[in-house]
């Protein structure tokens, strides 16, 4: 195993070791938020988990193992494709507005969201923050805190889908990831 490879695994098996360590945290938290719900109920209505932060707080540094070029490009699920003409590198502004997708139909919008929380970050599963970070926002943690920041502060489900719309017009509306991402955000915005 080279050196490179190996240095990986400690780094991989330290953030393992901090993410159950902060499992444990959570889950002791949970446990005297349970008892305290047992013992006074009345003040158990409703639980604000803002200011719990689920995540690590640095990024590991992966090293990118060398991928053998496909020899048909695949579709990508996730992200709607994006036509065959050459973009600037710095696209300019649309004369016209992008078309909005019609949402009205899709699952997202007529499945229950589960428990309401106050805070978007709240009804997101760690599991799912690394997916939406690695797939939806392309590794970019500051987009997706930003992101989630904007849509916490909007009141309807209509302000938070035509902002996604306008700033994520490459997601696949229809995806999986992208209907357990608004399913999260109707858990705040219903």
């Amino acid at each position: 195993m080279d050196k490179s490879a190996l240095e990986f695994l400690q780094n991989a098996q330290k953030e393992i070791n901090a993410l159950k360590e902060r499992i444990a945290a959570l889950e002791s938290r949970i446990s005297d938020i349970q008892q305290n719900a047992a013992q006074n109920p009345e003040e158990a209505a409703e639980v604000d988990f803002t200011g719990i932060e689920l995540g690590v707080e640095t990024e590991p540094e992966v090293a990118e193992a060398p991928v053998a070029p496909a020899e048909e490009p695949v579709a990508d699920p996730i992200f709607a494709p994006e036509p065959a003409s050459e973009a600037p590198a710095v696209p300019e502004a649309p004369s016209a507005p992008t078309p909005a997708v019609d949402s009205s139909n899709l699952p997202w919008r007529k499945d229950k969201p589960g428990i309401m929380v106050k805070n978007i970050r709240s009804g997101i599963s760690l599991l799912d923050r690394a997916q939406f970070i690695g797939t939806l926002f392309k590794e970019d943690f500051t987009l997706y805190d930003n992101t989630i920041a904007a849509l916490n502060e909007m009141e309807t489900l209509d302000q938070a889908v035509e902002y996604i719309q306008q700033n994520f017009p490459q997601w696949n509306m229809n995806s999986d990831v992208v209907y357990r991402f608004m399913m999260a955000v109707r858990k705040k915005l219903g």
